[in-house]
């Protein structure tokens, strides 16, 4: 995880201080570089930008709210370090599948960012250039976390209490999000395991299972041997339908959820599988093992089976 903080007076800041403490609290193996204490007379070290980004798995920036935009350091930031070739461009593919988060601490009240509000603009209009950025850069852009009345003005607005308690609960919900994606995908696969056996056992239109079938899915059935892609998935779907009478019932059992890679899980499990034919009409209960590769896409947020190999 990489926070690229930038705050030209950090020590004298509340909000993006308490942010910057809660997360380094809670996290031994976040890094979090201040541009401005890293380069007071503004000159970047552009590799040493690019190698950070390059390990990083998760890209926080953290900053103030300045004239609707970032911080100029920041600015700098992109222009120096999101170059062609790395960022964007031919070969600038260094960024895809990272994910993003911006996270802005703003001074201003939530109804000052309305229609009627001084401001007459909601945030996350004012963010949509930072919104592309991650899109064109590749990255899987999440939606950004942003607190209002950050600013402390003795006597005047606020206080210096209201103020750090904004900004632990702005923090929190930082830290919920990155909690979120350290905790993978695993129980969104078991879920959805089990919601695609809840419409198998109502025979439901093939249209619900091809959506998330891998284009090149590899089926192995017992009696069918080996299929790939979606057409020969609808032939053996339709096969199915034919022979059983709905619904059918499948129990899964002993169900194991590996993460090989990030996002790419080997499933196990077994299933306990009761119908009833429809030319004999009698009911018949078999045990069977089932092993699937499946991809989680998080650009989606939708699973892709790849491989499902079923035997006896």
């Amino acid at each position: 995880m990489l926070v690229i903080l930038s705050h030209p007076n950090l020590e004298n800041s509340i909000a993006n201080k308490t942010i910057i403490e809660q997360l380094s609290k809670r996290f031994e193996q976040i890094e979090i570089r201040h541009l401005e204490t890293l380069y007071p007379d503004y000159k970047i070290d552009v590799e040493g930008e690019q190698a950070a980004l390059l390990t990083a798995d998760f890209l926080i920036f953290q900053h103030p709210f300045y004239w609707y935009s970032t911080p100029p350091m920041l600015k700098k930031y992109l222009d120096d370090v999101m170059t062609p070739g790395f960022a964007i461009g031919v070969g600038g593919d260094k960024l895809k599948g990272k994910q993003f988060l911006q996270s802005i601490t703003l001074a201003g009240s939530q109804q000052s960012y309305t229609a009627l509000g001084y401001n007459h603009f909601r945030v996350q209009e004012f963010l949509k250039p930072m919104e592309q950025t991650a899109f064109h850069t590749q990255m899987i852009y999440n939606l950004p976390i942003y607190s209002h009345r950050n600013e402390y003005k003795p006597e005047v607005f606020s206080s210096v209490s209201e103020v750090k308690e904004n900004a632990v609960t702005h923090a929190e919900k930082v830290i919920e999000k990155i909690e979120d994606f350290l905790n993978g995908n695993k129980s969104n696969v078991a879920a959805f395991i089990y919601k695609w056996f809840e419409h198998f056992d109502m025979l439901d239109d093939q249209g619900y299972f091809i959506q998330y079938l891998d284009t090149d899915i590899e089926f192995t059935f017992p009696g069918y041997g080996t299929i790939t892609g979606h057409e020969s998935f609808k032939q053996w779907y339709t096969s199915v339908k034919e022979k059983f009478e709905k619904p059918l019932k499948h129990e899964v059992q002993n169900l194991v959820i590996e993460e090989s890679f990030r996002n790419q899980f080997d499933i196990r499990f077994q299933v306990k599988f009761s119908a009833i034919q429809k030319e004999s009409q009698k009911e018949f209960t078999v045990f069977e093992s089932e092993n699937w590769k499946l991809f989680w896409n998080e650009t989606t947020d939708r699973p892709v089976i790849k491989k499902y190999t079923v035997s006896n």
